[in-house]
């Protein structure tokens, strides 16, 4: 699972430094602290779509 999120979060490109997908990032600090409180898969998934669209709506 860390694997997963990891590469989402990180850009890799050869012959660089890994940079950070701020986005991606964004949208996953809600959704790690609803996966910690709640253990609830169903709100997890609906944190995690609702965050990713604000902050699309707003970048």
């Amino acid at each position: 699972m860390t694997a997963l999120v990891v590469q989402n979060i990180l850009i890799f490109k050869i012959g660089n430094w890994p940079t950070v997908d701020w986005l991606n990032l964004g949208a996953a600090i809600p959704t790690i602290i609803t996966a910690i409180v709640t253990k609830s898969l169903l709100i997890i998934v609906v944190v995690g779509i609702i965050s990713m669209a604000v902050l699309r709506l707003f970048m």
